[in-house]
């Protein structure tokens, strides 16, 4: 064992400039792939040029007992999700009663575009989304706004956001009607806060 240990003692000495040569090579090839890795996952990621709507800050618990009265409830917070170039959020508040088949809902979800990219998405597929049938179009509302008959949602293009809304009995959403969706609505567009951009 002496002996081996010896000789790797030996060819090191007699080699110790190609070890130094060889190990900075390596040392410099280790820094340019963590480089590259850094890299990769920093340009993979999306571009946040504006920032994302989080749906509760924009119809919070006050605004929600204003429709709904004193014992509204919050059913459903979520924080926004990135996903390619947008970012869902969504937020919920029913009116309390225990008896489910005529609870009144509140809910939206906004989809935010957090660059131009994800802004031209949400444009592109509001319009793609509208449905040709039972579709009540809401003007001054928004950039555009629309009310599908269907689904009994208020779907709304405002700035980089697509905000969609629902107000009524919350297992009948077909009856909801576009008065009571676009009430919300000024609720939320009218107070909504300015975003700016990064």
């Amino acid at each position: 064992m002496n002996q081996y240990i010896q000789a790797v003692k030996t060819s090191i000495v007699a080699h110790k400039k190609e070890y130094m040569i060889g190990t900075g090579v390596i040392l410099g090839v280790l820094v340019l792939i963590v480089a590259i890795i850094i890299l990769f996952v920093q340009n993979g990621a999306p571009k946040i040029d504006y920032q994302p709507a989080t749906a509760c800050d924009l119809f919070n618990t006050a605004e929600a007992k204003t429709l709904l009265g004193t014992r509204a409830i919050n059913s459903t917070s979520k924080s926004p999700v990135i996903s390619g170039n947008t970012a869902v959020s969504n937020c919920g508040y029913t009116d309390g009663n225990p008896d489910t088949g005529s609870m009144i809902v509140a809910a939206m979800t906004v989809r935010s575009g957090i660059n131009d990219k994800g802004v031209e998405q949400n444009k592109t597929e509001f319009s793609i989304g509208r449905p040709h049938k039972n579709v009540e179009i809401v003007k001054d509302l928004g950039d555009n706004a629309y009310f599908n008959q269907t689904l009994g949602q208020l779907n709304i293009l405002d700035g980089h956001k697509w905000i969609i809304l629902s107000y009524g009995v919350g297992s009948a959403p077909e009856a909801n009607t576009v008065d009571k969706a676009v009430e919300l609505a000024h609720k939320i567009i009218d107070a909504a806060p300015v975003t700016s951009s990064f």
